[in-house]
């Protein structure tokens, strides 16, 4: 979903924009039923700029079966703005991550069955130009997570210099520990980010968007 390294910002997507793409996952980053690294890919869409809608498979071994092979942990992401960033208003966002499941229908259940990464979430996020330099300031926190993998407040700091635009850089705090890292957007479509989890492990990734409408 749109945000920071590994934690959510209230930014929002153009409205009609389409993106796909995957990213490494270093174990320290998973729950504790991964023990080996792994991966995903998603594909997302803004319906509105107010509406962002994400599907997402990480993979996991199935060691329940004959080979250990590869399986799909399928989940569903949900992002809403009731609350747009204006000269002096910070944006608002709800959202969340793989909270329904098969097993359980009911988001707020404790139980977790299969929603590994489940969280449901509030943040706010205010971009501050100084000098042609854009300075994002976030703060959030995540809600009902008594079994949730974070837990608490996060917030964020995302500089984007005026001599270079296409590059981010990016610190944030995502309830777990502190990440380090950077996105860039090479040849207009495509983005790659790479990060340090909390200091212990390097991941990265890339996706592909593109505006279905203008």
């Amino acid at each position: 979903m749109t945000g920071l390294l590994n934690a959510p910002n209230a930014d929002m997507q153009p409205d009609g924009m389409f993106m796909a793409g995957g990213n490494f996952l270093p174990e320290q980053l998973m729950p504790e039923t991964w023990h080996y690294n792994s991966g995903n890919y998603f594909l997302n869409i803004t319906f509105f700029p107010f509406v962002e809608v994400a599907y997402r498979c990480t993979l996991f071994r199935g060691e329940y079966k004959a080979g250990n092979k590869w399986q799909q942990d399928r989940s569903v992401s949900l992002r809403l703005r009731p609350v747009r960033e204006s000269r002096y208003v910070p944006a608002v966002v709800v959202g969340s991550n793989d909270v329904f499941t098969t097993n359980e229908l009911n988001a707020f259940n404790g139980t977790n069955g299969n929603r590994y990464f489940a969280s449901i979430y509030a943040v706010t996020t205010k971009n501050i130009p100084v000098g042609g330099h854009v300075c994002g300031i976030t703060f959030g926190s995540y809600l009902f997570s008594k079994n949730a993998l974070y837990k608490g407040v996060f917030c964020g700091i995302k500089y984007t210099p005026s001599f270079l635009k296409p590059v981010s850089l990016i610190a944030e705090y995502d309830a777990n520990g502190v990440n380090v890292g950077t996105s860039a957007r090479l040849f207009k479509h495509v983005f790659l980010h790479a990060f340090s989890y909390d200091f212990k492990a390097l991941s990265c990734g890339m996706r592909y968007e593109f505006r279905l409408m203008n």
